[in-house]
């Protein structure tokens, strides 16, 4: 008897530790099954667009995961969503004929990959009545009736159509060949607007922009003659193609056109002439529907004018200038934010880092009183719209030692003025109200900020537990044309992707109606139910005083008594922020990360000198060095972990794509004491190369080559490639055209000539451009990393 208890206890025991095996088991990552489609994270919504009204939102997804994307249709009242189109439902029923090729026994160019990518729904926007959706497929126009299951088909041209908005709820504009045209969909009648476009003297339009009630359209006339061709050769064919693109400055200018084209020939904005290198940032109209708002940067991106056109082409147009405001480094991104007051045409709000933060600045245009007339005679004036007498009053809205990143006015409310910051923690987003006037009702002040409570009610589906409603807030719309203001938001934690929330709130300031619902699940439970290795976020002193934010990942069973290899993660673009509690775009990186600690590696993660979100200081100390502060961040980064977290300082690795490239290239060049080994994906390896490919970019941070040489040297790894000692692994693709193959492929040559080849290895990939797309070139080319790693800093 004893002995079968013996048993059974026996037999209990290893049935709970081998459950337990399994379940630990089955939460270890391949690479494979991280780079794989469907993602195991599930596909995420894309091109989500708020009706109007809001009543619905229409989006792109595959419930399956799979390209290409259906289309989506979600009342924001509750409800299941609903697929409305798959775009296999425009594609003709009769089957394309191919002829059979007896030599096609080699690259199949235009495989299953390719055709699933094409044929893809895009350019969604909704009739102004919230009544209908207009869509594009493969260069031609389409709308679709909410509740009709089949679509009207405006065109079906060899050309493409492009841009295609809503004038109003029967007029689209959109462009072909360059040039602006406006379909009527009753009439069925097409007027072309625009004819300054001329491909063959490299002549374009673009940046179109309507007012509110569909009268006028402002575009720009870019002519880049001067600019260079870039060649992108294409290997994969038969014969090897070199399509270009063309780089470089153009020459631009403003014009206005009446959409019903009945001006012979479009208005030119007139403007003082721009000192410098100058293009413009933005184009908006006034609540007015006849005064245009310009955004220019010029003085080779260190000046910022906002100019207001006052009543466009009539006989007292008047250019008032708004703001004019310098940066002896660069003009800010962010300062690009620009919102003309819905109801009154004397106001709008802009953005700017003229105190160190990116703030609210409320513009308001005086208004001219009107003249006496004491002999009632003609004068052509009108009475009861004098006009602007040209000052401008400016009052800071927001403050403080964080940025705002997104605003919008309450369309019910002009003295409210929605927004969200990194006010709260600058690793989430929060949105707030600001009050542009005093208000006796609300006891609020001009300047007054409050938070807006978005608390979610959240449950977790598995575990059935509350979720913090802490994470990143983002792609915000708000109604248009309702009376009850309302958001349409992302959402996202680090560990739960992005889902799509909808909030109707009555007054901010009591309690909100009901909390944000949320209209979306495409998260598979699997994914849920992981168990991830939580990052620790903290900061990091600098040598010169500074915090550097971070995010760090430590193996299971973390012991301070070991030694740890530590792979560095670089994150992209140079202006980004990683270190978030949110989910982006490098999903597949954070869970390659977690690969790697389930191997035994720290994992660590900075938001190094230049990143977004920590305001002007941190933004623009890269400037006239890159790979300067950032690369200190970096190797201040090493010391701390090797001398907190059990790092071996001999077995160190970088990794990271674009300027995550460039800085694992910079890192293990100039400090082969600090790294032991390095993987650079599509890298910047000469910054000269890049000031062909994208000129504002690199002159905003480096200024123009010609100029200031020295500091495109030192900012360019190749300049130290006689340094290499140290294993590095260069991966680019063969196509890429934002960051040509050209540089990888210089350093390849360079490093060959100074006999470095125990020191490198490279892999191209031919068909992929900067952002790689097919899984099995994102798997080769983790695989290789992995590798990479598992010989150089294990061993």
């Amino acid at each position: 008897m004893k002995t079968n208890k013996l048993s059974v206890f026996y037999l209990l025991f290893f049935t709970f530790y081998f459950s337990l095996f399994l379940s630990v088991s089955a939460q270890n990552l391949t690479v494979k099954e991280i780079m794989q489609e469907p993602s195991i994270a599930g596909m995420r919504v894309e091109s989500g667009q708020l009706s109007p009204d809001g009543k619905y939102v229409v989006y792109r997804w595959n419930a399956e995961g799979k390209e290409p994307r259906d289309l989506y249709l979600v009342s924001t009242s509750g409800g299941d969503a609903r697929k409305i189109l798959s775009p296999k439902d425009l594609l003709s029923d009769k089957p394309k004929e191919e002829k059979e090729n007896k030599l096609n026994y080699g690259l199949i160019v235009e495989d299953d990959f390719v055709k699933t990518q094409q044929n893809q729904i895009g350019n969604l926007d909704w009739s102004p009545d919230s009544g209908k959706i207009l869509f594009s497929q493969n260069g031609d126009i389409y709308v679709l009736k909410i509740g009709d299951t089949k679509p009207r088909r405006l065109t079906n041209t060899k050309g493409f159509e492009g841009g295609a908005s809503w004038l109003d709820n029967e007029r689209i504009l959109f462009s072909q060949s360059g040039n602006l045209f406006v379909i009527d969909t009753e009439k069925f009648s097409i007027i072309q607007i625009s004819n300054e476009s001329n491909p063959q003297k490299f002549i374009s339009t673009f940046a179109s922009n309507a007012s509110k009630n569909g009268e006028f359209v402002a575009y720009i006339v870019s002519d880049s003659s001067t600019q260079r061709a870039l060649f992108v050769p294409d290997y994969l064919g038969e014969f090897v193609q070199a399509p270009s693109v063309r780089r470089g400055w153009s020459e631009q200018k403003v014009l206005v056109a009446k959409s019903d084209g009945s001006l012979e020939k479009p208005l030119e904005i007139k403007l003082p002439k721009a000192e410098g290198k100058s293009y413009f940032s933005g184009l908006r109209w006034a609540a007015d529907n006849s005064s245009l708002i310009v955004n220019r940067i010029d003085k080779n991106t260190k000046r910022r004018q906002l100019f207001y056109i006052y009543n466009v082409g009539r006989k007292d147009e008047k250019t008032i200038l708004v703001s004019d405001e310098t940066d002896d480094k660069w003009i800010a991104p962010l300062s690009g934010i620009i919102e003309p007051n819905p109801k009154d045409s004397s106001q709008l709000i802009f953005g700017s880092e003229r105190d160190g933060f990116n703030h609210l600045y409320l513009a308001t245009l005086e208004k001219a009183k009107p003249e006496a007339n004491p002999t009632g005679e003609i004068r052509g004036e009108n009475p009861l719209n004098p006009g602007l007498t040209g000052k401008v009053e400016i009052k800071q809205l927001t403050k403080g030692n964080w940025q705002v990143e997104w605003a919008k006015w309450n369309g019910l409310r002009d003295a409210e003025i929605i927004f969200s910051s990194t006010q709260k923690n600058p690793s989430e987003r929060e949105i707030y109200v600001v009050y542009t006037r005093d208000n006796a009702v609300l006891k609020t002040k001009t300047g007054d900020i409050k938070q807006l409570d978005t608390k979610f009610n959240r449950i977790n589906s598995v575990t059935k537990t509350p979720l913090n409603d802490s994470g990143m807030k983002g792609d915000f719309q708000i109604t248009e044309n309702s009376n009850n203001p309302a958001l349409l938001f992302s959402f996202s934690q680090w560990n739960n992707p992005t889902e799509i929330y909808f909030w109707n709130y009555c007054d901010q300031t009591r309690a909100t109606r009901t909390p944000p619902t949320q209209l979306t699940k495409t998260t598979p439970e699997n994914f849920l139910k992981r168990k991830w290795n939580e990052p620790k976020f903290l900061e990091i002193n600098s040598r010169d005083g500074k915090k550097i934010p971070a995010k760090i990942y430590l193996p299971e069973g973390f012991n301070k008594s070991k030694k740890y290899p530590m792979a560095i993660f670089v994150h992209g673009a140079g202006y980004l922020q990683n270190v978030i509690n949110g989910w982006n775009n490098y999903y597949r990186e954070f869970m390659f990360n977690q690969l790697l600690t389930q191997k035994g590696y720290v994992v660590l993660d900075i938001d190094y000198r230049g990143s977004a979100g920590y305001g002007r200081t941190w933004r623009t100390d890269v400037y006239d060095f890159l790979g300067g502060k950032d690369s200190d961040d970096h190797i201040d980064a090493i010391d701390y972990m090797v001398a907190n977290y059990a790092v071996n300082p001999q077995k160190i690795g970088v990794y990271g794509g674009s300027y995550g490239g460039f800085m694992a290239g910079m890192l293990v060049m100039r400090f082969p004491d600090k790294i032991a080994a390095a993987a650079a994906l599509r890298p910047v390896f000469d910054w000269k190369n890049y000031y062909a490919s994208s000129p504002v970019y690199t002159a905003q941070r480096l200024g123009f080559p010609d100029e200031n040489p020295e500091a495109y040297k030192r900012s360019s790894p190749i300049f130290y490639a006689e340094k290499l000692e140290k294993p590095l692994l260069i991966l680019h693709g063969l196509v890429d055209s934002n960051v040509p193959a050209q540089d990888s492929i210089q350093l390849i040559e360079k490093l060959i000539r100074l006999e470095k080849t125990q020191f490198f290895e490279a892999m191209l990939y031919p068909v992929e451009n900067h952002a790689f797309e097919r899984p099995s070139s994102w798997t080769d080319e983790y695989i290789r990393i992995f590798d990479f790693f598992e010989k150089h800093l294990k061993n």
